[in-house]
């Protein structure tokens, strides 16, 4: 399957603050590059594939046209290699805060 063709940089990044929220949500496939995401208030579709974006049905991805929580959940299951070094950059950040603490 390919890839999914995500400009990280026009839609703003891997933010840290969503790659956090996006650890404690589930991720279930419903076919390629879709998934149902749920763990928040409520349960949310995603599609990575369809477009050169990838879509969620949630506001923050709508209204912001931003890489929501969702899409970042979705992208860490397929193992993307931006949100994985997102993680390691979070993970340096927790870090650096727990010891300065």
């Amino acid at each position: 399957m390919a890839k999914p063709a995500i400009d990280f940089q026009r839609a703003g990044g891997v933010h840290l603050d969503r790659l956090e929220r996006s650890l404690g949500l589930q991720v279930q496939p419903t076919g390629p590059g879709r998934y149902r995401v749920t763990g928040g208030r409520e349960a949310h579709w995603v599609d990575l594939y369809t477009t050169h974006n990838p879509r969620c049905d949630c506001g923050d991805h709508l209204w912001r046209e931003r890489i929501c929580k969702h899409i970042i959940a979705a992208l860490l299951r397929e193992g993307n290699e931006q949100v994985l070094l997102a993680l390691r950059e979070l993970v340096r950040e927790l870090r650096g805060g727990a010891r300065a603490a």
